[in-house]
């Protein structure tokens, strides 16, 4: 008996989410089809299944990650957007991003997705550009924030998160951190 079309999106999504956990952490170099299955407790026949190969799934889990992240999540009714916008890049500009599990693939993955191929660029082209939009939009609703703004904005925010992953000393990345949401209050008029 084939399996029902929930039982594959379940497994599909097993599959997403130890690719992303994974390569977040490694790079797509240093993880095998093997790694990714026996993380998610599955063989790895069932990859096959569902992706082509690994390019095919370093893509579909960068795409995948970022439309699951918290930014993507529907904003509270009883807060402004400006609001939720604010805590939403104070969670990203946190210790616990830097050091979580649920990274952001723009910053978890930023070097490593020079060298893969167009699908992943163009991925994680998609990702950056839907994250700009989001932003623009909590922006806007309550503030006049040019599109320039939000793009220095994403970029700063999504480099000292990756700059921050790289230190050890945990007094620096909270300054690094801070100072990015103090800049962040200021391009969107916070302050």
């Amino acid at each position: 008996m084939p399996y029902s079309q929930e039982h594959k999106e379940k497994t599909r999504k097993k599959i997403l989410n130890s690719a992303r956990e994974l390569f977040s952490k490694r790079g797509f170099d240093s993880v095998t089809v093997n790694e990714i299955m026996e993380a998610c407790s599955l063989t790895r026949g069932a990859f096959y299944t569902h992706f082509s190969g690994k390019s095919n799934l370093y893509s579909e889990a960068l795409k995948y990650s970022a439309m699951n992240s918290e930014l993507t999540k529907k904003k509270p009714k009883n807060i402004s957007s400006k609001q939720w916008l604010s805590q939403l890049l104070d969670a990203y500009l946190s210790v616990e991003h830097v050091r979580g599990e649920e990274p952001c693939p723009l910053a978890f993955l930023a070097t490593d997705i020079v060298s893969r191929d167009k699908a992943a660029k163009d991925a994680y082209a998609e990702a950056y550009k839907k994250m700009n939009e989001i932003i623009m939009d909590y922006a806007g609703v309550d503030a006049t924030c040019k599109e320039e703004n939000i793009i220095s904005l994403t970029s700063m925010i999504i480099g000292a998160v990756a700059i921050s992953r790289t230190i050890d000393d945990r007094r620096s990345v909270e300054n690094i951190l801070q100072s990015c949401r103090q800049q962040t209050r200021l391009i969107l008029g916070e302050i």
